[in-house]
């Protein structure tokens, strides 16, 4: 049986292995540090579960993007030595310029930004729901020769990635493979029936490369959802390992108009930078130099059955082990439930039966599913992380606060113990990522947060945590 504990709080096996519940004040692990970026920042939103990447650090700065309070476009930088922070505003981009006044709380519309150490620079994009492509960088050497202060003279004018690349944008992410070359990827088109561009950097050029238009086809005919005939793919994070090895999780999506017609965790890989992919079981399934793409029937590819009306979550979040083993956090609930009207999300009565699930691949290439794990309400998508010893630690926001799912390695993370990392005045209304680098390099868990509560007014700050300080927090 699964033992779950809140520290303060014990679960012991009584009789006839039913569990009793002890009350203790819960203890609150609060962060090692908080800096503060700005008081008050746009109070609608400033962060999404996919916004892999929204805070980065590299020769000594850490930065981050957002919306300030007046929808202004703002890069910050974070000393890490001093946590002294400069912050500059690109006045030219606007959230939801142009656009209907409601866009401006269309959570879609998030921030990301990358770094491409081999030219020193800074990359933006922002501001899509299946609108034209919003794309900056910075001058060369402005990462890896960092100025005394920043300033917006320092970056370019809006432009394109590549000649061709596809429109409609939505889900913009950076990312980096082990030798730090930088890679571009979102959709084109609509949920649904939607197309995944992937994109190169080359920093001797200053160019991009467009790997692939379609890594996803909207091909097949799906029976369990009245034989759908288009979907798109919902990315969960994608990583490079340390052999160069590319991962991609996701789960698909039949109809834009609910996500009870999310189904299945699907997983390939790519040897070759994303030109070519391999199913669970390394048979190539797709090769994008030859017009190929991953579609629905692409053999192999569906790793864990998750039926539709399990209200499987979308968009949610994978790491990988110190072995290079995927894992993933997300949610959905233990059986399907069909209402009789369907809407967007499950009633509101029956959303208490979600759960949050950590699935994981082993050397054989056998998939695994953890009991469920416990999804405070209001539901929030999860961030999974990963400790030096593969101790996994999924973390997540409530009302209360953030709070974190933590399980040991040694027992193939089957015993979860429930932390809470900060009180109410820390939290943001969906997952936030972490700097990656900084938790790699120096087993620090940093991220961006609401430093007001989600009270009127929101703000931005970044929290530390150091991660073998939460470790010792657990129990034996």
């Amino acid at each position: 049986m699964m033992a779950i504990g809140v520290l303060g709080t014990v679960l012991l096996a009584g009789p006839r292995g039913r569990c009793e519940e002890t009350h203790a004040a819960p203890a609150i692990l609060e962060p090692d540090r908080t800096v503060l970026v700005e008081q008050q920042a746009w109070g609608a939103f400033n962060w999404a579960s996919f916004d892999q990447d929204k805070i980065v650090s590299w020769a000594g700065y850490q930065y981050t993007v957002y919306w300030a309070t007046d929808r202004v476009l703002t890069v910050a930088r974070r000393c890490l030595e001093s946590d002294q922070v400069q912050r500059i505003r690109l006045e030219s981009y606007r959230l939801a310029a142009g656009f209907p006044e409601g866009q401006q709380n269309n959570g879609h519309r998030n921030t990301v930004l990358g770094i491409s150490p081999g030219d020193g620079r800074l990359h933006l994009s922002w501001d899509h729901h299946a609108n034209d492509l919003n794309y900056t960088r910075s001058r060369a050497g402005w990462i890896t020769d960092p100025p005394d202060s920043i300033d917006v003279a320092d970056f370019e004018p809006r432009q394109a990635v590549a000649p061709g690349a596809p429109q409609r944008v939505t889900y913009p992410r950076f990312f980096n493979s082990a030798d730090e070359t930088l890679y571009f990827f979102y959709r084109s088109g609509g949920s649904g029936a939607g197309n995944i561009a992937l994109f190169q950097y080359d920093h001797a050029s200053g160019q991009w490369d467009m790997i692939s238009d379609r890594l996803f086809g909207q091909e097949g005919v799906y029976a369990p959802w009245d034989n759908s005939t288009s979907r798109n793919a919902y990315m969960h994070d994608l990583l490079f390992d340390g052999t160069g090895r590319l991962h991609i999780t996701w789960v698909y999506r039949e109809a834009s108009r609910s996500w009870a017609s999310n189904h299945d965790l699907h997983y390939a890989f790519s040897d070759d930078r994303g030109r070519s992919w391999k199913n669970n079981a390394g048979r190539l399934i797709a090769d994008t130099r030859q017009g190929q793409r991953i579609v629905l029937d692409s053999p192999g590819i569906a790793v864990y059955e998750i039926p539709v009306f399990s209200w499987l979550m979308n968009q949610c979040a994978m790491t990988l082990d110190s072995r290079n083993r995927p894992h993933v956090a997300t949610y959905h609930m233990a059986e399907p439930f069909r209402p009789d009207h369907l809407e967007h999300n499950p009633p509101a009565d029956q959303q208490h039966r979600l759960n949050y699930y950590h699935y994981w691949r082993d050397e054989h290439g056998d998939w695994h599913r953890s009991q469920p794990l416990p999804l405070p309400m209001p539901r929030r998508r999860p961030m999974i992380v990963a400790a030096p010893d593969d101790t996994m630690i999924i973390y997540f926001t409530t009302n209360e606060g953030f709070q974190a799912h933590v399980a040991r390695a040694a027992d193939q993370w089957s015993r979860w113990q429930t932390v809470r990392l900060t009180g109410p005045d820390l939290t943001v209304n969906d997952a936030t990522k972490p700097d990656r680098r900084l938790l790699r390099d120096q087993n620090i868990l940093s991220f961006t947060v609401d430093p007001r509560g989600q009270k009127p007014g929101r703000g931005m700050a970044i929290v530390d945590f150091d991660v073998q300080r939460l470790l010792e927090a657990l129990d034996p």
